[in-house]
């Protein structure tokens, strides 16, 4: 049985189609942020478009950082959608018994094609521009 992600349908599925998913357990996760900040400035609008960003903080959590981070602008390049109870990230295997960590994951045509765990923030955009590269 295959595992769907929940927003992928309304894209068509083109071979070329990736989704770059970032997650992070933690509340309020500094390294995230940073990251995020990093991310930001590394990558082109239109990479970011296919990033999403999961994390356990809630929507208004959420916002604040982006605003607070980003200003008004910015915020529509980032999405980050909310997975409280941590049951994405279980279903993902991005949790483990002692792996609260940022793992970045390339969904394509369904299913995992990249996958990195316990990445640093520093190295978050080198190794999703590397992890985009491989795709081609």
């Amino acid at each position: 049985a295959s595992r769907l992600v929940p927003w992928e349908g309304s894209r068509s599925s083109t071979s070329g189609d990736y989704l770059v998913c970032i997650t992070d357990p933690r509340p309020k996760s500094t390294e995230l942020r940073t990251a995020l900040k990093r991310l930001s400035g590394a990558l082109t609008a239109d990479t970011l478009k296919k990033c999403l960003v999961i994390n356990s903080d809630t929507p208004g959590e959420n916002r604040r950082f982006l605003k607070k981070s980003f200003g008004g602008e910015d915020t529509n390049n980032i999405r980050i959608l909310c997975d409280e109870k941590l049951d994405w990230m279980r279903e993902y295997t991005a949790l483990g018994e002692k792996r609260y960590s940022i793992t970045m994951f390339v969904l394509r045509e369904g299913r995992v094609e990249k996958l990195a765990r316990e990445v640093e923030a520093e190295l978050l955009p080198q190794i999703v521009q590397n992890a985009i590269k491989s795709l081609n």
